[in-house]
């Protein structure tokens, strides 16, 4: 079951706000925003009661994608509009097939400060580069 395997990596993708994933006798495993629980099992039994493989449903600015691959059924909730839409089916359907390995905890992302060359005592220091540029008009 790789949907149950794979959870945490589509909880990861960028815009994926909760993600919930079903299999045939299997309890529901839950990712993201708790407020979105309800919705996602209301959508899994609507897919249930359709006998589709795929539904799409827009709920206030968000849109719910539940689909089926395999033995797994899993519902995602995403903004709508967002540029991941257009390849979340696939990417569904890709980790449907094989475990991914564990994510990595994400490292803190530390911003380096430019290297200064060293300055001998007694010399001025490099003049530093100004965040806002001079302006270049003859006006000012």
């Amino acid at each position: 079951m790789s949907l149950r395997a794979n959870i945490d990596h589509l909880k990861a993708a960028q815009g994926i706000e909760a993600v919930a994933v079903i299999g045939h006798g299997e309890p529901r495993i839950f990712r993201g925003n708790e407020s979105w629980s309800a919705v996602l099992d209301g959508a899994l039994s609507l897919l249930d009661k359709t006998g589709e493989p795929t539904i799409r449903m827009v709920v206030g600015k968000h849109t719910v994608v539940v689909q089926t691959e395999r033995e797994e059924t899993v519902a995602v909730v995403l903004p709508t509009g967002h540029a991941i839409a257009k390849s979340l089916r696939r990417m569904i359907r890709r980790m449907s097939r094989k475990v991914r390995p564990p994510l990595r905890p994400e490292a803190p992302a530390i911003a380096a400060a430019p290297a200064q060359p060293p300055v001998a005592p007694g010399q001025p220091a490099a003049p530093q580069a100004s965040a806002t540029p001079e302006s270049t008009s003859p006006w000012g």
